[in-house]
């Protein structure tokens, strides 16, 4: 049977405790991280569509809408879809993505005529991937302006992010671990010679 000094049983409950921590700790930080990410990107969307609502032509010609949004779209890289309070759509950048069922049965359309502002993050039947969307009601509060947004690119900043933090977080008690085993080291080893040496001299 394998028998630990004291020093040794510290050390290895230091690092158990340590690697736990590390994990928990990561678990948690890329999920408010996610979070913060998503805010901070609804909050730019919304920035997007309140300059889409104001420079909006005043039509409901879809041909004319269509050719808006494709436009728009293209340039911020992402996909805007305009819809009258009935639940049709009048404008899509994108005509082969789009559905004919009402859109008043979308979460971020329903909410955005009863509140202004409506935003969710879900499954796009269309597209086969997760989306946010933002859905903002028109100035003239007959159209809502909904621009959606590939959730893989939070996805790419969060990844981004979490390499060089994590390098912070898992380097530094790595290093903690190994200062900690040479310390247990010289401790066992070279410790109980200072200890013994010590002591004769006193004698």
């Amino acid at each position: 049977m394998i028998r630990f000094s004291r020093i040794w049983k510290l050390y290895l409950i230091f690092t158990i405790v340590l690697i736990v921590s590390m994990t928990i700790g990561g678990f948690i930080l890329e999920a408010q991280l996610k979070r913060k990410l998503e805010a901070y990107l609804q909050q730019e969307v919304l920035v997007l569509a309140r300059i889409i609502s104001d420079i909006l032509p005043n039509t409901e010609n879809p041909s004319v809408l269509d050719v808006f949004c494709k436009k728009y779209g293209e340039m911020a890289n992402v996909r805007i879809t305009i819809i009258k309070n009935n639940g049709k759509v009048i404008g899509e950048s994108d005509r082969n993505f789009i559905r004919t069922d009402n859109h008043l049965k979308r979460p971020e359309v329903r909410l955005a005529f009863k509140s202004r502002i409506g935003t969710a993050v879900r499954f796009s039947d269309t597209l086969n991937k997760n989306m946010l969307y933002v859905a903002l009601l028109s100035n003239k509060k007959e159209k809502v302006i909904r621009i959606a947004i590939l959730m893989t690119k939070v996805k790419e900043i969060e990844n981004g992010i979490m390499i060089f933090l994590g390098l912070a977080i898992y380097l530094i008690p790595v290093l903690a671990i190994v200062v900690s085993f040479f310390f247990a080291r010289f401790m066992t080893f070279g410790g109980e010679g200072l200890f013994k040496n010590s002591k004769v001299q006193s004698e």
